[in-house]
């Protein structure tokens, strides 16, 4: 009986830490957090060449037609929204694949969401060969989106007042 009563205020320690790191974790989780992040991104493009070439056995030049693929790079704003545990974010139309789901005008949800104390995570669903992930960094504000569209930058709390 001893026994028992010496371990019942360990035991409530351990379940107050408990409770402690949950209420924790839910304040996290219940911010409001409005993002405006630049950067540089990068996509793939695929461009038609059309010209001529010379044919050494027809002896004349003759129509050529060819498809490059490659990688543009160039400068890009995104918008993310956290409201508790559901996140959206806004890209700009030149990172959005030709072929993609549905938005909510423009916007797409974050899905398996963390929100931590020092890293946003998550990914989100352009189309169904295509679905980013996503990362912030919360003490750097570093923001890397990492899939068939890239973007590397920083990230600006975003309260809603002009800057000038």
């Amino acid at each position: 009986m001893k026994a028992c009563l010496c371990l019942l205020p360990v035991l409530t320690l351990i379940a107050a830490g408990a409770a402690n790191a949950q209420e924790r974790y839910r304040d996290d989780r219940g911010e409001d957090i409005q993002l405006v992040c630049y950067g540089g991104a990068e996509k793939p493009t695929a461009e038609v060449r059309s010209g001529f070439e010379w044919d050494a056995q027809q002896h004349k030049y003759v129509p050529k037609q060819s498809v490059e693929s490659g990688k543009s790079d160039f400068q890009a704003t995104i918008n993310v929204s956290i409201h508790g545990d559901r996140a959206e974010i806004q890209l700009p139309k030149s990172l959005i694949p030709p072929l993609h789901g549905d938005s909510n005008n423009g916007w797409w949800n974050i899905n398996d969401l963390i929100v931590g104390h020092d890293e946003i995570r998550g990914q989100f669903r352009l189309n169904g060969l295509n679905q980013p992930r996503l990362s912030i960094n919360r003490r750097s504000g570093a923001i890397t989106i990492d899939g068939m569209i890239k973007f590397n930058g920083r990230c600006d709390a975003d309260d809603g007042h002009r800057r000038f």
